[in-house]
């Protein structure tokens, strides 16, 4: 889903938490699989996030977008909507988490976007492990 959104321009309305003074953001894929894309303000070059869809992660990750937010991004299907989460990089890249609990939500259609925040009996958190599982070979412990 990552590849449809691809150098397309989102209007947030100012809701990205931390980052409620900017609304429009560019959509970049930055790898050759398409897991990875990068989010650039079009107000501040120096504000940008690398995301990913949490459910290639997390396949069991599920919540339910409420009618409100549904009719503010005029999401009409399904297939017109894109959920995309926030990683937050660490050194080494292999500790970076996810935020599985304020997921972005993107009308894939008309380039609408919000960012929502789950009820606290999600159980989903602001740092959840990007790699859940690492091979022996990489040196590292999967959890």
């Amino acid at each position: 889903m990552l590849s449809v959104l691809h150098n397309k321009s989102i209007s947030f309305q100012g809701s990205v938490l931390g980052f409620e003074n900017f609304d429009r953001f560019r959509f970049s894929v930055v790898d050759e699989e398409q897991l990875y894309g990068y989010l650039q303000s079009e107000d501040d070059e120096s504000i940008g996030f690398l995301v990913i869809n949490p459910f290639v992660i997390y396949p069991d990750y599920v919540f339910e977008v409420e009618e409100n937010t549904r009719e503010k991004l005029g999401i009409k299907s399904p297939e017109e909507v894109a959920v995309i989460g926030i990683i937050t990089i660490q050194d080494p890249f292999s500790k970076s988490t996810l935020n599985l609990l304020a997921p972005l939500i993107i009308n894939v259609t008309n380039g609408k976007g919000t960012q929502i925040v789950l009820p606290p009996k999600s159980n989903y958190r602001t740092k959840e492990p990007l790699f859940k599982y690492l091979p022996a070979e990489s040196g590292e412990k999967g959890c």
